[in-house]
């Protein structure tokens, strides 16, 4: 469960003032089910953009906009983030500080083994492509005070030997960012700015830390008609804010146990590097994501060593598929050994065409959170990068019409590739 109080939750839903009749006719839809807004973008190698955003960057519960969402409007991107996570290691391997083949304990500065395999390495490759029998089973979030290994407990870790099983867990990128802070002795929000955001030239950040002055101000809440964070949904109650009505939560940019202080300057780095969510907490606008997509595709300014960049787009298969809850395996198919998910670009319907069956290639990232899905595809084959986000939705989102995406999704898509570079 998401780390937002229920009781918060109910007192809203309990004063939220019915919707008079219209309220939410300004609102947008999305194969039919009132949304609360999305944007989508596309972009070139040369970096021009084109974006379109409609709806609400904040509700009143009766679905008047307050405030709109606009292509620059920064929102909490969920899985998305694991691509600036990916970067940074890329970025410390091309410094020559990491082996992206060797036993990552090494690199973490302490032993990282799967206890029913205790001779098999876990590899920083592995951790990339969720190939490292790592699991969210027993839980990855962090608060202030937590270590590493507080996480890596027995239900940290599958049954499958490292390399064998691919099982996609937030857990990985925990592990990986606690490594951007070993090898960098930085906290990861600071490293990913130094790493990536910063040598990219795009304004981000991660769990509203460090960001641009006025950029939690001008950011999104995500929302749902949903009072338990999705498990049931009222289409005909009030909006009801998921995360980042407050930007930071409570005012600090991590969780500190209940009645701590953010003691955030007794943090050591390298004691837990998943304290400021390098899993999903990336705070960025979409226009600025396929902005970062564009540098990225045109290696701008040698970012990336040329060998590195060209892993970084070639997708390779997966290894068979584990039973994590975010396993997918018509969804992920393919993945780099840079870390990005890559799309099979066949167009077969019932997989990982949202377009199907006009094809979608490309490499990026999928992300769904607190109501939340966004995307980011970049192509290398025909110069193009797309992305988009919704911000939450008034009913579960139903299921795609053909591919594995929802109907949302695919209706997203469908928006951003119609809409691309130079296109009316």
């Amino acid at each position: 469960m998401p780390g937002r109080s229920l009781h918060r939750l109910a007192a809203l839903l309990a004063i939220a003032l019915a919707a008079p009749a219209g309220a939410e006719d300004a609102l947008p839809r999305l194969a039919g089910v009132p949304v609360a807004g999305f944007v989508h973008a596309a972009a070139t190698p040369g970096g021009a953009v084109r974006a379109t955003a409609e709806g609400a960057a904040e509700l009143a519960p009766d679905g008047t906009v307050l405030r709109p969402l606009s292509p620059e409007t920064p929102l909490r991107l969920a899985s998305i983030s694991k691509v600036v996570v990916a970067l940074a290691i890329l970025r410390l391997a091309d410094r020559g500080q990491l082996d992206l083949d060797a036993d990552a304990g090494r690199a973490l500065g302490r032993p990282l083994r799967n206890p029913a395999h205790p001779h098999a390495p876990v590899t920083i490759r592995m951790l990339l492509r969720h190939e490292s029998s790592l699991s969210d089973a027993g839980g990855y979030a962090a608060t202030l005070g937590t270590r590493l290994e507080d996480l890596l407990g027995p239900r940290a870790w599958s049954p499958a030997a490292p390399g064998t099983v691919f099982d996609y867990a937030n857990l990985n990128s925990v592990v990986l960012a606690t490594i951007v802070e070993m090898q960098t002795g930085l906290r990861f929000d600071r490293a990913a700015r130094m790493l990536v955001l910063d040598p990219l030239g795009v304004q981000g950040c991660f769990n509203w830390s460090g960001c641009p002055e006025g950029f939690a101000a001008s950011g999104a809440t995500l929302y749902r008609k949903s009072a338990d964070f999705g498990e049931t949904w009222q289409p005909g109650g009030p909006w009801i804010p998921q995360v980042d009505a407050e930007r930071p939560a409570g005012g600090c940019p991590v969780r500190p146990p209940p009645g701590a202080p953010c003691a955030l300057d007794a943090y050591l780095p390298g004691t837990n590097g998943g304290l400021f969510a390098p899993q999903g907490g990336l705070r960025m606008s979409v226009a600025e994501l396929a902005r970062m997509g564009a540098a990225l595709l045109a290696n701008r300014g040698g970012f990336l060593k040329a060998e590195t960049h060209a892993a970084l787009f070639r997708p390779r298969a997966v290894a068979r598929s584990g039973a994590g809850d975010e396993t997918d395996p018509k969804l992920m198919r393919f993945w780099s050994d840079g870390g990005l998910h890559c799309f099979s670009g066949t167009g077969e319907p019932g997989a990982d065409q949202p377009l199907a069956p006009r094809p979608m290639a490309g490499c990026g990232h999928l992300g769904e959170a607190y109501g939340l899905f966004s995307a980011l595809v970049m192509d290398p084959a025909a110069a193009t990068v797309h992305a988009w986000a919704l911000a939450g939705s008034a009913d579960r989102p139903p299921p795609g019409r053909v591919s594995r995406f929802n109907a949302l999704e695919e209706a997203l898509a469908a928006m951003a590739f119609h809409r691309g570079p130079g296109k009316d």
